[in-house]
């Protein structure tokens, strides 16, 4: 559909003004991902897929059958971020993480093994089922992938000794980690899909300025975060959203800190046990030993316990 004037003096007033004002949305915040990448801006979600599939789309549908609508910034388990019907032949489900939540090589799994089983209709032929991509695009490192320098790692099922042949084109699991997009820029300023990363990650940035001279949907899609940060709304749920990842790397950071001083903690008190007992086996006297490790007369008794029971 044609724009009208005004939809285009409105377009080209904010192309003018896109670094000027308020910082923007971070796509990589899966609400604003979610409004970006959607039905209402098929041509941004159009060009983008094709870069990460690396193929030309002819006929796409977009989220035709999501699982869950988000009814509130902390909701996620469930909500598929980006399904996509490409070319009548396979389907693809783009995932964005920004924080590790753990196990999240079987969440991956979860959700390809709900968009390939849930093709099948009673009645109808396993040939009717199509292929499924899973994209993961990450903010984080994935231990699993910490020896892989590369930006993306490509995943499917292959024979195992001589690793040539592939079971079936029917599984493919693709993962984006967005920390090393920026050295996969540096190395080739072309690479549209690093470039559509750096833009995921942060349009704030200088790149993501240099990138839009050259790139036309990267602009157009920067242009539309633009009206997405314009939106009151909008803004407080992407605030909302990245308020609760927070909180939650928060709260998990606080955890493995008392996990590790409770850890230090139990060495320390198993080394000293270690240190009583050697000074035992060695007749010292109880005085001295509690002189000099510090141990209460109802730990030394429970040490001296101990001896007995590993003597016997």
């Amino acid at each position: 559909m044609a724009k009208t004037q005004n939809e285009e003096n409105i377009t080209k007033e904010n192309e003018t003004k896109v670094n000027e004002g308020k910082e923007l949305l971070k796509p990589k915040i899966d609400i604003v991902f979610q409004c970006l990448f959607s039905k209402d801006n098929e041509e941004i979600t159009k060009s983008f897929v094709e870069v990460l599939l690396e193929e030309k789309i002819d006929k796409i549908i977009i989220n035709s059958d999501k699982d869950l609508i988000r009814k509130k910034p902390t909701d996620k388990l469930g909500v598929l971020d980006l399904q996509l019907d490409i070319n009548d032949k396979e389907k693809v489900d783009v995932e964005i993480q920004v924080s590790d939540k753990g196990d999240f090589i079987k969440r991956l799994l979860w959700y390809y093994s709900k968009l390939y089983s849930k093709q099948m209709v009673k009645g109808e032929y396993y040939d009717k089922i199509k292929k499924v991509v899973l994209i993961a695009i990450i903010d984080f490192e994935l231990e699993e992938l910490e020896e892989f320098k590369e930006m993306e790692t490509i995943w499917k099922i292959i024979e195992t000794k001589k690793r040539e042949k592939i079971l079936t084109d029917d599984f493919e699991m693709r993962i984006i980690n967005l920390k090393k997009a920026k050295a996969m820029y540096e190395q080739d300023k072309s690479n549209e899909k690093a470039q559509w990363m750096l833009f995921i990650d942060d349009p704030n940035t200088k790149e993501v300025s240099q990138i839009m001279e050259e790139n036309k949907e990267i602009k157009k899609a920067v242009v539309k975060v633009k009206e997405m940060t314009e939106d009151e709304e909008m803004e407080r749920l992407a605030f909302l959203r990245q308020k609760a990842i927070w909180d939650e790397n928060a709260v998990k950071a606080k955890g493995e800190q008392i996990g590790e001083e409770r850890g230090k903690k139990i060495g320390e008190q198993q080394r000293k046990i270690k240190i009583v007992k050697s000074m035992l086996k060695d007749n010292l006297n109880d005085e001295l030993i509690k002189k000099y490790t510090e141990i209460t007369d109802t730990e030394l008794e429970e040490v001296k316990q101990q001896l007995e029971e590993e003597k016997s």
